[in-house]
């Protein structure tokens, strides 16, 4: 009877953005649970611009192996046929979803559908995003911005909103599917989803409109930590010993905030032949997990985001929570130790995707810092500048095909940091 549907998505347009996570709930007339499904997609592209990936917290590498939505499109509609849709802010979700049906040119006819939004604002709702409506009525949460804990948290509202079984809404939709166009015709393939974690819940309330963060919203909440921030050490390494090598290959490998089992081989080995103790090994890690608060500090605070990027780095390589808390409360400047991510004036760099701050304004520094800002890739390109690290957009895997260096945007920030000082050095003498 009713398909409760969530969406999580690179961003809010339509015409340019894609769906990165989806969950649909199957409901009866009663409102009880048939099934649900849930699956990441990957969006052949970036995951969205920094503000966006701190509120959904879905990164490249989360969705390098899922299918796509032209994978999902068949099943998706499988699950859809003959039930209404039943959204918090339908016409966000719904929409997103018509335009992923149109670039399969499948275009999708109006479905009926219940906006638990609009009935928490029709019903006298002060607040009508999704934590609020849910905090009012008793509803917990099992997580923020992730799209089966959200289908979930929605379902449990529309049993409190629409009034299951609700006849005169039952006779609406019979006469809406009586009514609606042609059903799109798309094979079912065999996919299996692809899960992440839920998260527990902060204290996060959507916006009135679309996933927006708002107050105490993950990527938005106040800084962490008490005090001021504190002093980060200056910090050098003789690049001729071998912790300065290992070092090197450590910040090559986390790129990607993941160590696969081929580079975790392949630094066994460089120990190895370097003749590092575990107890070295150790302190190269916190070495550079200190280096990573320290990046993090120069803008007075660590957010949430940071703090979860802290972590995820320190899981890495093995340190505890209460190492990351130690290399956290002692930063250092851990200038850059591999010598392949050093620019150089007359450097080519192209950038993609959506970062944290406008291509425009990295553009201008990148050229008033003697780089060459160039629009596509080519074998000729020094670098390419990726929003938190790996991308499936067209450009980088063009890159990586031409053995052209993909680096994330915070890495970039280092690199021309660097290049920076040198110059004001140069310029002194």
């Amino acid at each position: 009877m009713y398909a409760v549907v969530d969406t999580e998505t690179t961003g809010l347009s339509p015409k340019s953005d894609r769906i990165i996570e989806m969950a649909i709930i199957g409901l009866d007339e009663n409102g009880e649970q048939e099934w649900e499904w849930c699956s990441l997609i990957n969006p052949e592209r970036d995951t969205g611009h920094g503000l966006v990936v701190r509120v959904h917290q879905i990164y490249p590498r989360d969705v390098q192996d899922a299918p796509t939505f032209a994978d999902f499109a068949g099943h998706v509609l499988s699950l859809l046929s003959g039930r209404a849709v039943i959204a918090h802010n339908a016409a966000f979700d719904l929409g997103m979803l018509a335009a992923e049906f149109e670039r399969l040119q499948s275009p999708l006819p109006q479905l009926p559908q219940i906006c638990t939004m609009t009935l928490a604002r029709q019903s006298g709702f002060r607040k009508s995003g999704l934590g609020a409506c849910c905090q009012a009525l008793g509803i917990q949460m099992e997580g923020a911005h992730h799209a089966l804990a959200d289908a979930r948290a929605t379902a449990a509202l529309a049993r409190e909103l629409v009034g299951f079984p609700a006849w005169s809404v039952q006779r609406e939709v019979e006469t809406c599917f009586q009514n609606m166009g042609a059903w799109p015709t798309v094979p079912v393939a065999q996919w299996e989803p692809v899960l992440r974690p839920i998260v527990p819940a902060r204290n996060t309330v959507r916006d009135g409109g679309a996933h927006m963060q708002v107050e105490n919203a993950p990527g938005n909440e106040p800084p962490l930590g008490d005090g001021e921030a504190p002093l980060v050490e200056a910090w050098s390494m003789d690049q001729e010993t071998p912790e300065s090598r290992y070092l090197a290959a450590v910040e090559w490998v986390l790129e990607d905030r993941e160590i696969s089992t081929e580079q975790q081989q392949a630094l066994a080995e460089l120990r190895t032949e370097l003749g590092l103790s575990e107890v070295q090994v150790m302190e190269v890690h916190r070495t550079f997990l200190r280096g990573l608060a320290g990046s993090m500090w120069r803008s007075g605070s660590i957010s949430a985001h940071e703090q979860y990027d802290l972590e995820l780095v320190g899981a890495a390589l093995q340190l505890g929570s209460e190492e990351v808390a130690e290399a956290r409360a002692n930063p250092i400047g851990l200038d850059l130790t591999n010598e392949d991510y050093l620019l150089k004036p007359e450097a080519r760099v192209v950038f993609t995707g959506e970062m944290s701050i406008a291509r425009s304004e990295w553009k201008s520094r990148a050229t008033a810092a003697g780089l060459r800002v160039v629009g596509s890739v080519s074998g000729k390109t020094d670098f390419l500048v990726v929003p938190f690290g790996e991308t499936g957009s067209g450009k980088s895997v063009k890159a990586r095909k031409l053995g052209v260096r993909v680096v994330s945007e915070q890495r970039f920030r280092r690199m021309i940091e660097r290049l920076e000082r040198d110059g004001a050095r140069a310029t002194d003498y």
